[in-house]
């Protein structure tokens, strides 16, 4: 029965590490290989300090390896492997996951880290979990000597790993303003140069107009009337055209797509299909 329940717990595992939803989730962080900024160095010393163990992780758990935000203890260790039985478990459970004894736990006896030089015997997880429920990867602490984890330690780990979470909505969040902040200034740039190029334009069509008999006031005022003096002739794809100031004939140009500067010869869009 033993066997088969661990059997059963190792493919939930594997199910959970490559959910498409779970590793979405991972990478909208945009945490995975990010230089580290120091709070999660924090976090990492905290949950060393509250277990009394000479390594305490934080990690991300991608869908083929654990990557460490932050190593206390591990010097030079960025991220091990998705073996079953410790981190590639504990990110996906429902509360802390205790490993009192490794070498005599079945579900850890012969992971790389228990049987290989680090030596692991004790190994405590809360896992990282988002807002809306996804499980990205747990704050840890461990040892080379059995021990056991008290009520006190265990509550920690889960407000160190809640704080985690806190962290990286946090880190969401200034992703988005800077974007956002960037894709203002670029449309900003991008309205600037089509407003340099709309204004050339109309210069240069004013001046080849200037010489062509039209009104004297703009045409574009509506009913309350315009007096600047007309100095361009716009058509629209239906066929109108009329003549008006330089600002009016931005407007237009601007506000309605199918308008475009007529050249001298032009009633509207038919004529200047076919000039």
């Amino acid at each position: 029965m033993g066997s088969e329940h661990h059997t059963v717990s190792i493919t939930a595992d594997r199910t959970a590490l490559t959910d498409p939803a779970r590793l979405a989730a991972v990478r909208r962080y945009e945490i995975l290989d990010a230089p580290t900024d120091g709070q999660f160095d924090t976090i990492a010393a905290a949950a060393a300090a509250v277990c009394g163990t000479p390594i305490a992780t934080v990690s991300i758990v991608d869908a083929d390896r654990v990557w460490f935000a932050a190593a206390q203890g591990l010097d030079g260790v960025a991220q091990v492997g998705t073996e079953p039985g410790l981190c590639a478990s504990a990110f996906c459970a429902e509360g802390p996951y205790v490993v009192n004894d490794a070498v005599t736990d079945p579900r850890t006896l012969d992971h790389p880290l228990v049987r290989g030089e680090l030596g692991l015997r004790f190994y405590a997880a809360a896992p990282i979990v988002t807002a809306d429920g996804h499980h990205l990867g747990t704050v840890t602490a461990i040892d080379a000597t059995p021990r056991e984890l008290t009520e006190a330690q265990s509550s920690a780990l889960g407000h160190l790993a809640d704080q985690v979470a806190q962290h990286l909505e946090l880190r969401l969040a200034t992703i988005k303003a800077v974007r956002a902040e960037r894709q203002l200034r670029d449309d900003a740039e991008q309205r600037a140069a089509a407003a340099a190029e709309l204004a050339a334009q109309m210069r240069a069509a004013a001046a080849v107009q200037a010489t062509t008999p039209h009104p004297e006031h703009c045409q574009l005022g509506g009913t309350a009337g315009c007096t600047a003096p007309a100095e361009l002739k716009i058509a629209d794809s239906w066929g109108d055209s009329a003549w008006g100031c330089t600002t009016h004939v931005e407007e237009a140009i601007i506000n309605v797509r199918s308008v475009f500067i007529a050249s001298e010869e032009l009633g509207g869009l038919a004529a200047y299909l076919n000039r």
